[in-house]
Order: C-alpha cells, then structure tokens, then sequence
C-alpha cells in the first residue's frame, strides 16, 4: 500500500460513509515515524461512537478503508481527559 492510496480510501471514506453518520465530530488521519498510520475518530458520545461501529459492520467502503487500517480487526478506543487549543 502506498501512502497515495491510503488517502484516497480514506476520502472515500470520508464522503462514503464518515459524513453520513450523526455523532462524528471530527476525524483526523495521522501518520508516525516508523511508517505506521492512525484513523483518530472523536465522537459526541459513547453511544453516538456505538451506532458508528454497528453500522460500519455492513458497509463496503468502511471494509475496504478498514481493510488497510486497522491490525487485526481491533479498535483502540481512547476517552479524552483534557483539550487544549
């Protein structure tokens, strides 16, 4: 995978599936170092990011960007303590 690719499976999904979900806040794609790379999500609620995850369950452009992005089929989930800006 190249790194060109990943942003265009991640602007599909953006327009595919991201921005026709309620209880998304904002997504931000980052990149490491060491060659790896992150989808951070913030969501209104526990709950809003619960209906998220279902129904990415059965939805072709979800599977094809979650195909190059997550290890193993698992999901980190991070709660915010704090932000700055």
């Amino acid at each position: 995978m190249t790194e060109a690719a990943l942003l265009d499976a991640s602007a599909e999904f953006e327009t595919g599936f991201v921005q026709k979900q309620d209880g998304i806040v904002r997504r931000v794609l980052v990149r490491d170092g060491a060659g790896g790379y992150a989808d951070l999500v913030f969501f209104e609620s526990a709950e809003a990011m619960e209906k998220v995850i279902e129904a990415e369950q059965d939805d072709e452009v979800c599977a094809r960007f979650s195909s190059i992005m997550v290890d193993g089929g698992e999901y980190r989930v991070f709660e915010v303590l704090r932000t700055y800006e």
